[in-house]
């Protein structure tokens, strides 16, 4: 699959509880959480983010699952409404730097998704490489999308390829749930300034 025929999903909409905070908004290298996203991906591949509407390039349109607030599987919903490629890549705002390796992925003609697996097994399903069709006959399979689970979505796909990650290239793949994550991972990025593909 051709990187011009990706678009990308970024995610935004998470309750943030154990963050006390938006996410996507956090203080995070020269800007927010999802500019820094967002500048990790490659101005000719399209980009929908479901959440609030936020300064970001021409390449990014906005959209937000209806009701607000209703699972990641929701706002995956909304977002797919706006995809016209083949592939769409998932992204949690919250793995800051997922992007770089994600872009490198390449689904192969017998696979629907590949979903980063971390060093406890368990599956990245916001942090992975999708079939647009796929997702959708995923979708209409558990009927309204509303605070249904990752996991019941991913059931319905067909063939998914788990990657397993290691010591090497699992931290890439964090998330950041609570204060002291954002503080670990800040660090992370001053020991590597450029996270760019």
């Amino acid at each position: 699959m051709n990187k011009s025929d990706l678009s990308v999903i970024v995610l935004t909409g998470g309750s943030s509880t154990r963050m006390g905070s938006d996410k996507a908004n956090l203080n995070f290298g020269p800007g927010t959480l999802l500019q820094f996203q967002l500048n990790q991906i490659p101005n000719n591949i399209a980009i929908i983010v479901v959440g609030d509407v936020a300064d970001a390039g021409s390449n990014v349109v906005f959209t937000r699952e209806d009701p607000p607030s209703t699972g990641p599987v929701a706002a995956i919903a909304a977002g797919l409404e706006l995809v016209v490629t083949a592939g769409v890549l998932l992204l949690a705002v919250d793995t800051p730097f997922a992007a770089p390796h994600l872009l490198t992925l390449n689904l192969t003609p017998g696979h629907s998704a590949i979903v980063p697996q971390d060093l406890n097994g368990k599956a990245q399903y916001l942090a992975g490489l999708y079939r647009s069709d796929s997702l959708r006959h995923a979708l209409e399979k558990i009927g309204s999308p509303e605070n249904r689970s990752m996991r019941e979505l991913i059931s319905h796909l067909p063939a998914v390829e788990f990657i397993e990650l290691d010591s090497d290239n699992a931290h890439d793949f964090i998330d950041l749930d609570t204060p002291e994550d954002v503080t670990d991972a800040r660090e992370t990025l001053r020991s590597r300034p450029t996270v760019e593909p």
